[in-house]
């Protein structure tokens, strides 16, 4: 290994516990995550003349090109690695992209949930403001900005904010969080913290529209084609978090434990912690795929048909 681009020594690969180091995991993320974003994708284009690119749908286009593109990049290095049983080594410019691909695709990720949730909260609970024109060039604005945050925070190791190292069991690179130097400890408080705030903000954001939801319940009839299309949406992003949720949260305080000197390094715990916080990104599209209005749709009038039968 290139003497400038060392392990971590809490997740140095001669740990005793061989568990999860099977390439088994990464390509089953590989195919789905950007087997299902392409589906997305498709489905998403197919169905434009009925969605016609309102701004919910537009963050749903974004967030699936952030997380199919992210996955199948952040792939390739992970391949070469396993492929090559661990005989080639990562030079520090490929562990710098590593590390700068994953940190943008979950922060980014998460930062477009969170917009998603904004965008609930405003045409429910503030829907004359909502509503004024340009709502979808600010949406474009917002997933720009998105992006651009994302580029940033993922850069703080480039340009001495932290740094970059290959972790357990040497087939990813990542910030080194496990490090104890007050560059690596500042750069793990900014990314726990941040991601905190945007976990929190989700939540936050749901649980007002949903209260305003249940309140709205006994409006007049006239309005409920169009409450039940937003009660659509709503299942679908309330996915999206509960998945988002589970699946960031536990590296999110598990990066803000080793900041604090609180943990103790487990490189197997870390890893498996690691492949959830990605699992998100595959994940999503399925949920879309899955969850989307028109099925939705489908099995609320098949429902309601089979009970008219009873």
């Amino acid at each position: 290994m290139p003497p400038e681009m060392t392990e971590s020594p809490a997740h140095n690969s001669t740990f005793e516990a061989k568990i999860w180091e099977s390439v088994v995991p990464p390509v089953f993320q590989f195919v789905l995550g950007v087997t299902g974003n392409a589906i997305a994708l498709v489905v998403l284009i197919l169905s434009r003349k009925r969605h016609q690119w309102k701004p919910f749908y537009r963050l749903v286009l974004g967030l699936a090109l952030t997380d199919g593109v992210g996955i199948l990049l952040i792939s390739l290095p992970v391949m070469m690695r396993y492929s090559s049983k661990f005989t080639y080594d990562f030079p520090k410019p490929l562990c710098n992209y590593s590390s700068f691909i994953i940190t943008f695709l979950m922060s980014s990720s998460a930062m477009i949930v969170c917009a998603m949730s904004l965008d609930r909260f405003m045409a429910i609970l503030y829907p004359f403001k909502y509503n004024i024109p340009g709502r979808e060039r600010r949406t474009n604005i917002i997933l720009t900005f998105v992006w651009i945050l994302g580029m940033i925070i993922s850069s703080l190791p480039m340009v001495g904010i932290g740094s970059n190292v290959i972790h357990y069991p040497g087939s990813w690179c990542f910030m080194n969080f496990v490090g104890t130097s007050t560059s690596d400890r500042v750069n793990s408080y900014i990314y726990s913290i941040f991601g905190l705030s945007v976990l929190t903000t989700t939540i936050f954001l749901n649980c007002f529209v949903m209260v305003k939801l249940c309140k709205s319940i006994n409006e007049k009839r006239k309005y409920q084609r169009k409450r039940q299309s937003t009660t659509y949406n709503m299942i679908l992003l309330l996915v999206f978090v509960t998945v988002f949720t589970m699946c960031w949260s536990p590296q999110i305080f598990l990066i803000l434990g080793y900041a604090a000197l609180l943990n103790n390094g487990n490189p197997s715990r870390d890893l498996l912690i690691a492949r959830i916080a990605i699992t998100n990104s595959v994940i999503d599209p399925w949920i879309y795929i899955l969850f989307r209005k028109e099925n939705l749709q489908a099995l609320h009038s098949r429902c309601r048909g089979s009970s008219s039968k009873v």
